[in-house]
């Protein structure tokens, strides 16, 4: 038996990038998995443009809901799938990036965490680096690494559970604050394919969200001290993970790509049906 997957996309005044990134999913969705899609009440277009493919989502809404936050733990208290994830409405999965977590999840009962290798685009969805960071570790993390491209992350939803959720009180870096507290209770792989899209654009920060953004940090650094100040040992932990970068080759890698597809567009480098296996 294959593991049912969940997808929650949370938007809000969204339009310009909505379709492309529904269509991402659907496009992928087993007849058994699940895509809840929780608009915040956009007045740009949006309802019309989810509307176009409510035959292939599972529940949506459009409605004032607190925030991202709010929305994305709403949609996951109604999941019913093994495997979660959240897409953001400007970002997109590559083809077959569904079916890659679902087969990494079912040989491994044991895995909780996985995260592929991610593309940033900007708002013409134009490439403009490839990114092949270090899988995602909560022993890295311990050393002060924590870099994982959100969009390209799958889990497990009994873990998630298990650890509290999704915390609604942060706006800006409430991925980095689940990680914090899902990464240590479970197992870790990285996939070796592209799996995303993050895009990249002017409207994604604006002041107010990089204020909020550095108020947030300093929420985390004091939550959660044993990963962000410890100076000394997390110096040491940069230096490790620049060793182990360069071992790897994936450094090498991801400069190779960002070389090669700079400039194009995503659907030209990734078309449906393209392999987004990496060697």
């Amino acid at each position: 038996m294959t593991t049912k997957v969940s997808i929650v996309m949370p938007s809000y005044n969204q339009a310009a990038f909505l379709d492309e990134a529904i269509r991402s999913v659907v496009s992928q969705l087993r007849a058994d998995d699940e895509f809840f899609v929780l608009d915040g009440g956009s007045t740009d277009g949006s309802v019309e443009i989810i509307k176009r493919h409510e035959d292939r989502i599972t529940h949506w809404q459009s409605q004032p809901d607190g925030g991202q936050a709010n929305a994305i733990r709403d949609g996951f208290s109604h999941c019913t799938g093994g495997v979660i994830a959240f897409l953001n409405s400007d970002d997109v999965y590559l083809p077959g990036a569904i079916d890659a977590a679902r087969d990494a999840f079912d040989a491994d009962p044991e895995l909780g965490f996985a995260e592929g290798y991610t593309v940033v685009a900007d708002a013409d969805s134009k490439i403009v680096r490839c990114d092949r960071r270090l899988g995602p570790s909560a022993a890295w993390m311990r050393w002060g690494y924590l870099r994982v491209h959100q969009p390209s992350t799958f889990f497990n939803r009994s873990i998630y559970e298990a650890v509290g959720g999704m915390d609604p009180s942060y706006g800006c870096v409430l991925d980095t604050e689940l990680w914090y507290r899902l990464l240590p209770a479970c197992k870790c792989v990285r996939l070796n394919r592209y799996t995303a899209v993050h895009r990249d654009h002017e409207d994604a920060k604006g002041r107010a969200w990089l204020e909020t953004y550095e108020r947030e940090k300093k929420l985390l650094d004091a939550k959660y001290p044993q990963y962000r100040k410890r100076r000394f040992k997390h110096e040491l932990g940069r230096v490790g993970v620049n060793i182990a970068r360069m071992k790897s080759g994936r450094e090498r890698a991801a400069k190779r790509d960002t070389a090669w597809f700079m400039g194009k567009r995503v659907g030209e480098v990734f078309p449906d049906g393209a392999s987004t296996v990496c060697a």
